[in-house]
């Protein structure tokens, strides 16, 4: 079933993907846009569970919810000195320090806290969770750059998050197009 979870964990994904280009980018125009998006991404992604998913987490682990807080205000952290840096020597090393940051949060977030929030919370909320982070990423402006980096079965599970009719007959353009239009 797509959830919440389901597309967080594609954030994920997103997050690692960024990070290994950024890893080997040079310095420039192109460099900057790829932590341009990372940031971007991060930032809705984070402000998503701080506002709608720990609140549910406190009420089951409060001690997991003050670490991810932690981790995000590391992340942002990380985010600032990539920005600082983005032209500069030790920006391979500051994207390293983010990656392994980020390695952690996600471990903790996939294997310990969304498997709790998914015991916990009915499909309904699950779903309407969902389609709330769909909304704040197309209201932030991410939505579209994120459409582009997803594989099928990612934006298949978006299309049957938001009620997408027809979506399983979609090619992974066509996807992208409609789930752009929503």
């Amino acid at each position: 079933m797509a959830d919440v979870f389901t597309l967080l964990e594609t954030d994920h994904r997103h997050a690692e993907q960024l990070l290994e280009r950024l890893s080997s980018s040079e310095p420039g125009s192109e460099r900057e846009t790829l932590v341009g998006k990372l940031a971007a991404s991060l930032e809705v992604h984070m402000r998503f569970e701080e506002r709608q998913v720990y609140p549910l987490l406190r009420e089951l682990d409060q001690k997991m919810v003050r670490e991810a807080e932690t981790e995000h205000v590391l992340a942002r952290d990380g985010l600032a000195k990539l920005r600082e840096l983005v032209g500069a020597p030790g920006f391979g090393a500051a994207v390293d320090m983010l990656h392994g940051g980020v390695g952690h949060h996600v471990d903790d977030e996939e294997n310990e806290a969304f498997p709790k929030l998914r015991a916990a919370c009915d499909d309904d909320q699950l779903v309407d969770l969902a389609a709330r982070l769909i909304a704040e990423k197309r209201n932030a402006d991410v939505l579209t750059a994120e459409l582009e980096m997803s594989t099928k079965e990612q934006l298949v599970e978006m299309a049957r998050v938001t009620g997408l009719e027809g979506h399983s007959k979609m090619s992974a353009d066509e996807l992208r197009a409609a789930l752009a239009r929503m």
